[in-house]
Formats: structure tokens, C-alpha cells, sequence
């Protein structure tokens, strides 16, 4: 099974925010299911700026923002350089969303493309995704519910 996951999702996992406990169990689910993560590519640079804004407003040091980008490797994440048809998708979606940028539509149209589960901890998206009729994006919220 596939599972598409992104930034704030793995930023979880490899720093304490305050939705980690949440990410966890869900990331043991993964596990105990021998699911494949997934994520464009963008993820990395993603993953990289939030724990550079982390270091800006003193929640980490410069030292534990990189051994949190060296966790990322264990967590084995396949991450995918886009292809033209993706990011075709991609800006299809953020006029969906009617989103201003294609960050966030990158992975809903490799979810779409994959037919696999979108999990984030944006609820905002989870909530645009849902108006527009998506069901397989969902909210790291929902782990608790």
C-alpha cells in the first residue's frame, strides 16, 4: 500500500510539534501495514525551509535542525521528481482549491495519480479538498477521532 504524506506530516515525525503523538500512531499503522510513503520531491525542500524557520524563531538550533534532516533518511520516504502530466495536475488542483500557488496540489495530484491516500496536517487543505468532493485526503486529526 501507498501512502502519500507531506512536509508538516514528516516534520513531525523527526521534531516535537504539537500533533507528533498523533503522527506517530499513525506512522506505527504504516509500519505494521508495510506502507510505502511517498511525496514529491518538494517534500525535502519543504521539510528543509520548515526546520530553517525553526531555527529562526529559537524553537531549534542550527545543530538539531540538521540531525532532524538527518532522521529523515531512516524514515525512508520515497520521494518522486514530478513529471510534465503531474505538474499539469498539480495546477489543475490549485485552481480547484483556488489556491494562488501549487505546493499543496503537488501532492494531491500524486495521491490522485498513485490512487492513494493523502494524509497532512493542513487542516485547511483537508477542508478545501473536501468541499470540492475528494475523500482521500485526509486530516492527521482524524487519528484521534
Amino acid at each position: 500500500m501507498s501512502i502519500v504524506v507531506d512536509a508538516n506530516i514528516i516534520v513531525a515525525l523527526v521534531i516535537s510539534l504539537p500533533y507528533s503523538d498523533q503522527v506517530a500512531r499513525k506512522m506505527a499503522g504504516w509500519q505494521a501495514q508495510n506502507a510505502t510513503l511517498i511525496a514529491p520531491i518538494l517534500l525535502e525542500y519543504e521539510m528543509i525551509s520548515a526546520l530553517r524557520k525553526l531555527t529562526l524563531t529559537g524553537t531549534l538550533t542550527t545543530e538539531e535542525a540538521i540531525e532532524a534532516a538527518e532522521s529523515f533518511l531512516v524514515l525512508r520516504v520515497k520521494t518522486l521528481v514530478p513529471t510534465v502530466a503531474l505538474h499539469q495536475a498539480a495546477l489543475r488542483w490549485a485552481g480547484r482549491l483556488q489556491q494562488s500557488v501549487a505546493y499543496d496540489a503537488q501532492y494531491l495530484a500524486l495521491a490522485e495519480q498513485l490512487n492513494a491516500p493523502f494524509w497532512t496536517a493542513d487542516r485547511r487543505l483537508v477542508n478545501g479538498a473536501q468541499q470540492v468532493g475528494v475523500t482521500w485526503v485526509h486530516w492527521i486529526g482524524e487519528v484521534d477521532s
